[in-house]
C-alpha cells in the first residue's frame, strides 16, 4: 500500500497544481469582470485567500514527500526538491498572498490581476517540472509510434512498387486504377493520422472538401495485398494508434530531467563534495522549466507541420494523378506519376527515420545522465564504507568487542543498500538494451557488493574484504568516466550535425560506443587477474606450481572467479557477434 501511494504521488501533485492553476485563472477573469461593489470585492478576497492557502499546503506537501522519497527514490526526491526551490526562488506563494492584501478595501484591482497572472505563470512552470519525471516513458512510447509509422510507409512503398511494375508490364489499366486508388487512400489515412497524433489537429473542412473533389473509393476488404508474405494487413490497430493512457507528442513539451545543476552554490541534491547528483542539469544544459533543444525542435516541427506528413500528402497527390492517367489509359504518363509517388514515400520514410534518430539521441542523453548520477552517489557511499572498514580493521583483535561487530553489521547493511541501487541501474541498462559489457560490469559489481555485505555482517573486515571494496570503487570510477566520455561524444555529435547536417544513413544510437564496451571488458579481465593473484597469496604454499587450495572458503571463491571468467568470455563473444546492435 505504501509503494502504491508513492506510485500515484506525482500524478496527485499534478492534479493539485492543475486545480490551483485553474482556480487562479478563473479568479483572474473574475477580477477583470468584477464590479467595484463591496460585496464583489469581499468575495474575490475570499477566493484569493483560498488559492493562497491551497498553494501553501502544496509547497509543504512537496517538501514532505521529498523527505520520504529520499531513501527509496532519490531521483524523484531531487526533482521535488528542485520544484520546492523553484517555487521559493520565484516567490509564488508571496505573489498569491499579496493578491489577498491588494483586495483589502480600497482594492487595487489592476495590481491584484498582475500578481495573480505572475503566480499562474509560475505554477505552469512548476507543472512542467513535475511532469518531466515520466518524460523517459513517453519517449519510449513516441519512439515506438514512429517505428510503426516507418513500417507502414515501407508497406506502402512495396505496394507502390508492385503497382508501378504491373503498370510497366501492361496489366489491365482499369484494375490498376482501382488498386492505385486504394494505395492512395491508405497513404492519405496515414498522413491524416500523423496530422492528428503528432500535430494535434484535424484537417479543416475546407481542406477536406478541396482534397475530396475527386471521390475516393473505399478500400473495404479489397485492399491490395502486400508483396511481402507475412506482413500485417490493414484494418487492425493503425501504426501509431494511441493507446489508452498515452499522451500525444504535442503534450510533451516538458523539460528534460536527466541533467546536472550549474556550478556554484550547493543544490539540495548535490553531494557535499560538490559532485553533481542524478537528475541535476549539467553546465550548459537548460535549467528546469526551460525546454531543451530536442523539444524546441519538436515544437518548431509542430508549428511548421510534420515533414513526413507533407511527403505523404505529396505522394497521395501523385497517386491520384497516376489513377487519372490509368483511367484515361495513358500508361506511360501513369508510370511517371507512380515513380514520383514512390520517391515521395521514400522521402517520407527518411524524414521519419530522422525524427526517430533525434528521439533516440534524447533518450540516450537522459539515460547517460541518470546512470552517471546514480553511480556518483554509489561511489560516494562506497568510499565511506571502505574508509570505515579500514578504520575497524586497524583495531587489534584483542581490543575488538561487541561494538566492532555492531559497526561492521551496519556497514554490511549499507553495502546491501548499495547492491539494491546497482540492481536498479542494471534494470535500466537491460531496458535500454544497446550495451553488453556495461550490464555485465554492473552485475559483477552487484555480486561483489553482496559478497562484501555478507563478509561485513560476519565481521570479516580484513584484506580480502577491503580488496573487493577497492575493486568496486575502481569499477564505479571506470563506469563514471565512460559515461562522461559518452555524453561528451554525444554533445560533439550534435554540434557536428548542426554544422554538417544529419547523417546520410541514420541508425539506432547506442548508449556507448564499441570502444567503451571493449574498455569495460578489459577492466573486468584486469580485476579477475588481480583477484587471482590475491587468492594465490592465501595458499598454504604460494610457490606451489599447482596451487591447490585446501581452505573451503577459498575454494568457493575460486569457483566464483572461474564463473566470472566464463561470463567475460561470453560477453566478448556477444560483442564480436554484434548482439548489442
Amino acid at each position: 500500500m505504501r509503494q502504491l501511494s508513492r506510485n500515484v504521488m506525482l500524478p496527485a501533485f499534478l492534479s493539485v497544481v492543475l486545480a490551483v492553476s485553474f482556480r487562479s485563472l478563473s479568479f483572474a477573469q473574475e477580477v477583470e469582470n468584477a464590479a467595484t461593489s463591496e460585496s464583489s470585492i469581499e468575495d474575490l478576497q475570499r477566493k484569493a485567500a483560498m488559492i493562497a492557502a491551497s498553494y501553501d499546503k502544496l509547497e509543504q506537501l512537496i517538501l514532505r514527500m521529498a523527505e520520504i522519497e529520499v531513501l527509496t527514490n532519490p531521483q524523484r526526491a531531487a526533482l521535488l526538491k528542485r520544484a520546492a526551490q523553484q517555487s521559493a526562488e520565484r516567490r509564488t506563494k508571496k505573489q498569491l498572498t499579496d493578491t489577498v492584501a491588494l483586495l483589502v478595501p480600497p482594492a487595487k484591482l489592476k495590481r491584484a490581476i498582475d500578481e495573480q497572472e505572475r503566480g499562474l505563470a509560475d505554477m505552469k512552470l512548476l507543472l512542467e517540472l513535475l511532469m518531466s519525471e515520466d518524460r523517459a516513458d513517453r519517449l519510449k512510447v513516441e519512439e515506438q509510434r514512429i517505428r510503426d509509422y516507418i513500417k507502414e510507409v515501407e508497406r506502402l512503398i512495396r505496394l507502390q512498387k508492385s503497382a508501378e511494375g504491373r503498370t510497366r508490364g501492361g496489366a489491365d489499366p482499369t484494375k490498376l486504377a482501382d488498386e492505385q486508388d486504394r494505395i492512395a487512400g491508405r497513404t492519405g489515412d496515414l498522413a491524416e493520422e500523423i496530422r492528428e497524433t503528432e500535430e494535434g489537429e484535424k484537417k479543416s473542412e475546407e481542406s477536406e472538401s478541396a482534397g475530396d473533389s475527386e471521390p475516393k473509393k473505399s478500400a473495404g476488404n479489397n485492399e491490395p495485398s502486400d508483396a511481402t508474405p507475412g506482413e500485417d494487413k490493414p484494418g487492425g490497430d493503425k501504426p501509431g494508434e494511441q493507446k489508452p493512457g498515452e499522451r500525444k507528442p504535442s503534450e510533451q513539451g516538458e523539460p528534460q530531467d536527466g541533467s546536472k545543476p550549474s556550478e556554484g552554490e550547493q543544490q539540495p541534491n548535490e553531494s557535499p563534495s560538490g559532485q553533481p547528483q542524478q537528475g541535476e542539469p549539467k553546465q550548459g544544459q537548460p535549467q528546469s522549466g526551460q525546454p531543451q533543444q530536442g523539444e524546441q525542435e519538436q515544437q518548431q516541427q509542430k508549428d511548421e507541420g510534420n515533414p513526413a506528413r507533407k511527403r505523404l500528402e505529396a505522394a497521395e497527390e501523385r497517386m491520384r494523378e497516376a489513377q487519372k492517367k490509368l483511367e484515361e489509359a495513358k500508361r506511360d504518363e501513369a508510370v511517371g506519376e507512380q515513380e514520383k509517388a514512390r520517391h515521395e514515400l521514400e522521402k517520407a520514410k527518411a524524414e521519419l527515420e530522422e525524427i526517430l534518430r533525434q528521439l533516440r539521441e534524447e533518450e540516450v542523453g537522459r539515460t547517460l545522465a541518470m546512470l552517471e548520477g546514480r553511480f556518483r552517489r554509489m561511489l560516494e557511499k562506497q568510499l565511506e564504507i571502505f574508509e570505515s572498514t579500514k578504520r575497524l580493521d586497524r583495531i587489534t583483535p584483542d581490543e575488538r568487542g561487541r561494538q566492532v561487530d555492531i559497526q561492521s553489521s551496519k556497514l554490511g547493511f549499507d553495502e546491501t543498500k548499495l547492491a539494491v541501487e546497482a540492481d536498479k541501474a542494471l534494470l535500466l541498462l537491460h531496458e535500454e538494451g544497446s550495451s553488453v559489457a556495461f550490464p555485465e560490469t554492473v552485475e559483477m559489481m552487484r555480486d561483489d557488493m553482496q559478497q562484501v555485505a555478507d563478509r561485513l555482517a560476519s565481521t570479516k573486515i580484513g584484506t580480502i574484504t577491503q580488496g573487493i571494496e577497492e575493486e568496486i570503487i575502481a569499477a564505479l570510477e571506470e563506469m563514471i568516466a565512460a559515461l562522461q566520455q559518452a555524453q561528451q561524444d554525444l554533445e560533439e555529435k550534435k554540434q557536428q550535425e548542426q554544422q554538417q547536417g544529419p547523417p546520410q544513413q541514420p541508425g539506432e544510437e547506442p548508449l556507448v560506443d564499441q570502444i567503451a564496451e571493449l574498455k569495460m571488458i578489459r577492466a573486468l579481465q584486469m580485476r579477475v587477474n588481480t583477484r587471482t593473484t590475491r587468492y594465490s597469496q592465501l595458499l598454504a604454499n604460494s610457490d606451489d606450481i599447482v596451487g591447490q587450495a585446501d581452505d573451503e572458503e577459498l575454494r568457493a571463491s575460486l569457483v566464483q572467479l572461474g564463473e566470472r571468467q566464463d561470463r567475460i568470455h561470453e560477453v566478448t563473444k556477444d560483442i564480436v557477434l554484434g548482439k548489442n546492435k
